[in-house]
């Protein structure tokens, strides 16, 4: 069995050496890169660090965004027995400076010469640092940064070579002398509260990922893959080695719209792993082309998707893939199977005709081979979750962790239970617990707990913060809040730690809120406040576009976008559709209302009041709009 991430790519490289492991995208083409090639290059950049001086242990920069070259240089610093440091290159240099301190780096790797300078800018302030790599050396000119020393990755690889037709066979030794338990990576989370954690992975853990997710996700040989993600966050870096693992190749795109359709009409994948707001951008995106429609080719859309959601669920119902929180007695089990199959059978011949109409239509723009999107890094909204259900194009959505290595549960094929993350990944092991640490029945809610080969080892240097979350016989406290079904999904239903507490007393969590919020057409997000208030309220990012757009219709005059959230018109706008989601309707309480709101002029932005991973900096937000929150509560 393979045991290190060293011995599953030597596995992999010799037995599908012909098969095409990346590709990248040239002009309107898609060039491969064989597992072959692949192996060559990760031995040759191996074979040159362990020349210039790195050795097992040592701590290795890699900041980069997602490109073909990212693996290869992952995968020749775990050759060596080092383990490496990753961050993207949208990285602010106060990050930049705290991370390659904290881990005591010498040696990085840089994307390209942008990297390059902000590192140096930086250099008085980072003693350790000696050498810097860098992958893209256009405009590079050495001479430029005389305090350390610069290569290019292209000229490691020549040495390497070099080194290797004379016969030197160190990586080879040092890649074989590497054991489950040594450190593989330290990824620094993106730090929703306080500074970023150095989350220590073991080849162990993540190998856990990798040999159990096919289990769950099928990838196979010959598979194709397209890569939008940041390569170094942890969910798409562990599907990259599942590719890897399987044989499968994976094409590099980006997450931005032009870019990523012709991208899918080239390559036709079939996969996709992305986090839930690239599957809202999509639904977005369908339904504000549909919006300029006309009436009548409207009204067939939302007929056919909304014909096409309800059959779907009929057909779980039928087939018990709903979630489920209590046992059922047979009687009621057996109604549902018989009026739900009546209605999956009437619905039938719409959902033929919605077919060929409009869901094929949309599957197409996917590249129309697409088996699976992948969905992690947060909650899918079940509005996005039935409207993809509806048209037939399935989600496979997961849950799990940086410190699970990522993957803890996933949805099948064989069970896509709407509104869950399915069930476990093989070897993990779940309880739910409330807040004493007692477990709790199936179906109730509490803090989700995970134990297994796949957590972390613990945070590089913060033993404090280790011990608050990982108990010493190994049970990780997620800090977020779920339940299991009778069938063993596990279904997330809100973040532990973004719980908001009001004056008088009630415990509110603001993820199922906000989910809400943002079905509507005019809410393009939205982050509930409220801690020690009377009241709930919340922080409003519009749907710009269509904001301008209802304007328009109803002749409200502005002259920018700050001038037209202040109109009294799109206020009443906003507060009609805050009640509209916010009600009992959707199963809200009363407490759980919005008594007061903002608009904001602009987006939030990543590194700013959102992390890596499009996840909200709670405390960051509630710092930089200090003054809106007060706004809120009228003072």
């Amino acid at each position: 069995m393979l045991i290190t991430l060293n011995e599953m790519i030597q596995h992999s490289i010799e037995k599908f050496r012909d098969l095409p492991a990346l590709k990248i995208r040239e002009g309107d083409v898609f060039k491969p890169i064989s597992y072959g090639r692949l192996g060559d290059i990760i031995r040759k950049l191996g074979t040159a660090l362990i020349d210039i001086g790195i050795k097992k242990g040592d701590h290795i920069g890699l900041i980069s965004d997602n490109r073909f070259e990212w693996m290869m240089c992952d995968l020749a610093i775990l050759g060596t027995g080092a383990c490496d440091v990753p961050r993207g290159s949208d990285t602010t240099p106060n990050e930049l400076e705290y991370i390659i301190k904290h881990a005591e780096i010498k040696i990085s790797f840089v994307e390209d010469r942008r990297q390059l300078q902000k590192i140096y800018a930086i250099a008085e302030n980072l003693p350790r640092i000696k050498t810097l790599i860098v992958i893209d050396p256009e405009g590079l000119v050495k001479e430029d940064f005389p305090l350390i020393e610069i290569y290019t990755m292209d000229e490691l690889i020549k040495r390497g070579e070099s080194l290797i037709e004379r016969g030197d066979n160190r990586f080879e030794q040092e890649w074989r002398n590497v054991k489950p338990d040594d450190l593989a990576t330290i990824i620094y989370t993106s730090g929703t509260t306080g500074q970023p954690k150095g989350v220590m992975l073991l080849h162990k853990n993540i190998m856990h990922n990798v040999l159990s997710a096919p289990y769950s996700i099928p990838v196979t040989s010959g598979d194709k893959f397209l890569s939008i993600l940041p390569t170094w966050h942890s969910f798409e870096r562990t599907i990259e080695y599942v590719l890897l693992h399987v044989g499968a190749s994976n094409a590099y795109s980006k997450p931005a719209a032009q870019i990523l359709m012709k991208d899918l009409e080239l390559e036709k994948p079939n996969y996709i792993a992305s986090v839930p707001r690239i599957w809202e951008s999509i639904y977005n995106a369908v339904h504000y082309k549909i919006s300029r429609d006309s009436i009548i080719k409207r009204a067939m859309f939302f007929f056919f998707v909304k014909s096409g959601v309800i059959h779907h669920k009929m057909r779980l119902l039928r087939k018990n893939l709903l979630p489920v929180f209590e046992t059922k007695r047979i009687t009621r089990r057996f109604f549902e199977v018989i009026f739900s199959s009546i209605i999956e059978l009437l619905l039938k011949p719409i959902t033929m005709i919605g077919d060929k109409l409009v869901y094929s239509k949309i599957r197409e723009k996917t590249g129309g081979q697409l088996k699976a999107g992948i969905s992690g890094g947060g909650a899918l909204q079940r509005h996005v979750d039935d409207f993809f259900a509806g048209i037939n194009l399935t989600i496979l959505e997961g849950y799990g962790l940086t410190e699970t290595s990522p993957i803890v549960a996933v949805r099948t094929f064989e069970r896509p239970v709407l509104y869950t993350v399915g069930q476990l990944l093989r070897g993990v092991q779940v309880k739910i617990v409330d807040d004493n640490g007692n477990e709790v029945s199936r179906g109730q809610k509490g803090i989700i707990m995970v134990k297994g080969d796949l957590v972390m080892k613990g945070y590089y240097k913060n033993e404090k913060a280790t011990r608050e979350v990982l108990s010493p016989d190994g049970w990780l406290n997620t800090g977020d809040i779920g339940r299991l079904t009778v069938n063993g999904e596990l279904q997330i239903t809100g973040r532990a730690k973004d719980t908001i507490v009001l004056l008088g007393g009630e415990n509110i969590e603001p993820l199922p809120i906000e989910l809400a919020l943002s079905q509507s057409r005019y809410i393009h997000e939205a982050m509930v406040v409220g801690q020690d208030k009377k009241t709930l309220g919340a922080l409003i990012i519009p749907e710009y576009d269509n904001i301008v757009e209802y304007a328009e219709e109803h002749g409200i005059e502005y002259k920018s976008i700050e001038d037209l959230l202040k109109k009294q018109e799109i206020k009443n706008l906003i507060r009609s559709e805050i009640r509209e989601f916010i009600s009992p309707k959707y199963g809200f309480r009363t407490v759980e209302y919005i008594s007061n709101f903002v608009l904001l002029p602009d987006p939030f932005e990543i590194g700013r009041e959102l992390t890596h991973t499009l996840k909200k900096r709670r405390d960051i937000i509630y710092e930089m709009y200090h003054d809106y929150i007060e706004a809120i509560y009228g003072r």
